[in-house]
């Protein structure tokens, strides 16, 4: 009873194996594979055993078909699995054909006038040694030894190729798996050579077949028999519209879908475990979301695949966002093109402003026959003294001045004198020196021009240009000292704005001619600023005014050259 109680143990070893796919759900086509050989084998030792053990030769006859139908099982889904897992090419209408040839073969068993014509006439004897029925062929047909030298020569080159790829292959965990399969293709080589060339009296193929499963089936049992590709099929091929490229943990090359290698061709060329192309790389390992292939542009996703919480390799799937992007892309040029109106309909609206409030001062101005051009001329001094300050840019840290600060005042400066607005005509047209009286109500321009300011800019939107030009009209007749008006404010309490227009204000009336004196020379004009400093002047932004000399004597070179032809301010 030896021979049975083999049988009987063989055919746990594929039942082992069908339960343990089934239990770590492993459901990839290598999977799928595995299991019809597993249960090719189970079926091939069930039908043995039952044949063994029959009492009579119809129930033998029985068993024998069921042999040979696990046998064509075994064979056809063990070879494809081996051909898969090890990424070679078939032609799949080679596999077509041998499919057909196998089911072609199992039916010819299942006829006894076909077996007759291309197997052979079976019959079946007890071998008194093991005590068993064995099938015997009379009249063997060569188809039968044909289809098993063609077996041997695949799996022999099959076993060769699985043996180089094996020493070529840097992964610990892959080179165990094709170990073990190689350990079951020799096993498997080993039967049916003994099945074709030898006769050992009894049929130990089906036990040599459940035997080279064993070491595959113990893997599979541990949860380690499936590498890093089949970790990666039930995420990846639920997503096969997309490309997608499964790496080992070191981004050696796996796997990849049709759509991953048409988009990058190198991965046609790579063998398993070889560097993937840096164009790839890049996407495994980049930080960022969205990509562009040429005219396709993809969001990325990487996940990493682990088995018993061990990181063995990578996924990447890329969805198809081209549709999504290009509407991005005309949404931003849109948007860029509405930004683009918006500036110019703010920079035309700012252009109004400026010309208002160049408007509104000029009128002031014409009503003082006394300071023709002074409004303008500030407005230039200004820029001038910005523009020294701005050489030095740790001095202008240092006074806590920026550039778009020092704009503003310039651009408020032709402001600072709107509150004479208020002041009678009389007044403001006086060719002399003006009584007390009279001087008391000229000092009110600076709160009134605050006053009018306040109301006619509530509009702008640009606030510190707001203050500035508020604090400028009212404070640029203050002294550093705390003696100018309207609010006597000394030191740093007078805005640094109203400080530099101070100092504007005061050189061009110096420099200027009026209807009530000459204009000062430039000597003149800076010894009493730098005699004003500390008591009139601001001594720090005073000391720096003086060092724009040259740059001052020049622009009003230029601008008496330009008002030569200008009638001078007109007195009544």
């Amino acid at each position: 009873m030896l021979i049975p109680a083999l049988t009987f143990a063989a055919i746990l070893i594929p039942f082992a194996g069908v339960i343990a796919l089934l239990h770590n759900k492993q459901y990839s086509e290598n999977s799928v594979r595995l299991m019809m050989t597993s249960i090719g084998c189970l079926i091939m030792n069930i039908a043995s055993f039952i044949m063994q053990t029959a009492d009579s030769e119809p129930e033998a006859g029985v068993a024998i078909r069921f042999v040979y139908l696990g046998n064509a099982l075994f064979y056809y889904f063990f070879l494809t699995f081996l051909i898969s897992y090890l990424r070679l090419k078939i032609p799949q209408v080679i596999l077509t054909l041998w499919a057909a040839f196998e089911i072609g073969v199992s039916i010819i068993h299942w006829s006894t006038s076909a077996r007759e014509l291309f197997i052979g006439h079976y019959y079946f004897v007890r071998n008194e040694t093991f005590h068993v029925f064995t099938a015997q062929i009379a009249n063997q047909s060569p188809i039968y030894n044909t289809r098993n030298i063609i077996l041997l020569c695949l799996l022999t080159g099959l076993l060769t190729y699985t043996v180089i790829v094996m020493a070529r292959n840097k992964l610990v965990s892959e080179r165990h798996n094709l170990g073990r399969l190689a350990g079951a293709q020799f096993i498997v080589i080993g039967a049916l050579a003994v099945d074709t060339f030898a006769d050992p009296g009894i049929d130990i193929m089906p036990m040599l077949c459940a035997l080279s499963l064993l070491s595959v089936v113990i893997s599979m049992m541990t949860d380690s028999f499936f590498g890093v590709t089949d970790s990666g099929h039930e995420w990846i091929f639920k997503q096969m519209e997309n490309p997608y490229i499964i790496t080992d943990s070191q981004y050696g090359y796996l796997d990849a879908n049709a759509h991953a290698k048409a988009l990058f061709p190198a991965l046609e060329r790579l063998h398993q475990n070889e560097r993937i192309p840096d164009e790839v790389y890049v996407l495994f390992t980049a930080s960022t979301t969205h990509f562009s292939v040429g005219e396709e542009a993809f969001e990325r996703k990487v996940t990493e695949l682990k088995r018993h919480s061990s990181l063995v390799g990578y996924g990447l799937l890329l969805e198809d966002d081209t549709e999504q992007q290009k509407y991005v892309r005309l949404l931003g040029s849109y948007n860029s093109r509405l930004q683009s109106e918006v500036e110019e309909k703010t920079q035309h609206i700012r252009k109004v402003q400026d010309s208002i409030i160049t408007g509104m001062a000029s009128v002031i101005e014409s009503r003082d026959n006394s300071t023709g051009g002074h409004i303008r001329r500030t407005s230039t001094v200004v820029r001038v003294f910005a523009e020294e300050l701005e050489e030095d840019p740790e001095r202008m840290e240092q006074l806590g001045l920026t550039h778009q600060f020092l704009q503003a005042v310039a651009k408020a400066a032709p402001l600072h004198d709107l509150g004479k607005i208020a002041i009678n005509d009389t007044i403001l047209r006086k060719p002399g020196k003006f009584t007390d009286e009279e001087y008391a109500e000229m000092k009110k321009h600076p709160a009134e021009g605050a006053r009018v300011l306040a109301e006619i800019l509530n509009e702008v939107d640009d606030e510190e240009f707001v203050r500035i030009a508020i604090n400028i009209a009212n404070f640029h007749h203050e002294r550093y000292d705390g003696k100018g008006y309207p609010a006597q404010r000394s030191g740093e309490e007078i805005p640094i704005e109203a400080r530099i227009m101070a100092l504007a204000d005061v050189f061009d009336a110096l420099v200027s001619k009026r209807c009530y004196k000459n204009a000062f020379t430039f000597d003149d004009a800076f010894r009493i600023i730098r005699e004003g400093l500390g008591t009139q002047f601001d001594p720090v932004l005073g000391k720096l005014f003086l060092e724009c000399r040259e740059r001052l004597e020049k622009t009003y070179a230029d601008l008496n050259s330009g008002e030569a032809a200008q009638p001078s301010p007109a007195c009544s």
